[in-house]
């Protein structure tokens, strides 16, 4: 609890005004001197905008059952959110749309983003950050590779900080991080750009993308609602004009 009321900036004073309890209830919830109620976890993971899954993580600690439920991909309750998802990604084309789940596996993609996967040499890497740190700059396929991969890893320290810390994330950003040495991940982008694009290098041609990235954080279940759907859209004309053909 206090290294979540710290990553969210707040004081115990702050928190506990915010929560209209003391603030030394809230130092005994921390030291351990007191135990919290079920409805107590539940009040300040609502108001710290904790992840479900840590919401589940905290309750189990105390004691209570988890509050959401975490089912397998293959479960009858799941089937109208991966029917949408599906609906989601296949309507996009013939855009690339990828499903990406909390550690940035891939766990769909629509039959464009296959292809990009596979003209990329990632579409043996099950885990898209992998295949970037395995993807030599000197000979990648992404044209402006450097000033992707640290967009990416700007994406990846955001969402370690609103996890309030996660080892598989946490390796993941070192071992990309290591990829932009000596600059330390600290690279030089143009900051004039309305948004930044990704260029492909495939066959005689560059395509350009930027994404929207959708998130499915109304879902209850936990491993779900840490899905991200990205959605790439043509940045420029040439882009649009290659797609047009395959239509």
């Amino acid at each position: 609890m206090r290294n979540w009321r710290k990553q969210k900036r707040y004081s115990q004073l702050q928190l506990a005004l915010e929560l209209d309890i003391s603030s030394k209830h809230i130092s005994f919830l921390e030291t351990g001197r007191s135990t919290p109620s079920r409805e107590m976890i539940l009040k300040i993971g609502t108001f710290l905008f904790l992840p479900k899954r840590e919401i589940n993580r905290g309750l189990y600690s105390a004691g209570f059952a988890p509050v959401y439920t975490e089912l397998s991909i293959a479960h009858e309750d799941l089937k109208p959110i991966f029917s949408a998802i599906d609906q989601m990604i296949a309507n996009h084309m013939p855009y690339p749309a990828i499903v990406l789940n909390q550690h940035w596996d891939v766990i769909k993609a629509n039959d464009s983003a296959k292809k990009i996967l596979f003209d990329l040499g990632f579409a043996e890497h099950k885990n898209l950050i992998e295949a970037l740190i395995s993807d030599d700059p000197k000979t990648s396929k992404i044209v402006n590779w450097h000033e992707s991969v640290l967009a990416v890893l700007i994406r990846l320290r955001s969402e370690i900080s609103l996890l309030g810390g996660s080892k598989r994330l946490e390796e993941l950003e070192n071992n990309l991080a290591s990829c932009l040495a000596p600059n330390n991940g600290i690279l030089a982008s143009d900051t004039n750009q309305a948004v930044l694009s990704t260029k492909f290098q495939l066959a005689d041609c560059v395509l350009s993308f930027f994404s929207i990235i959708a998130q499915l954080g109304t879902v209850q279940d936990v491993t779900v609602s840490e899905f991200k759907v990205e959605l790439m859209f043509p940045s420029d004309e040439k882009t649009k004009e290659y797609y047009k053909q395959k239509v």
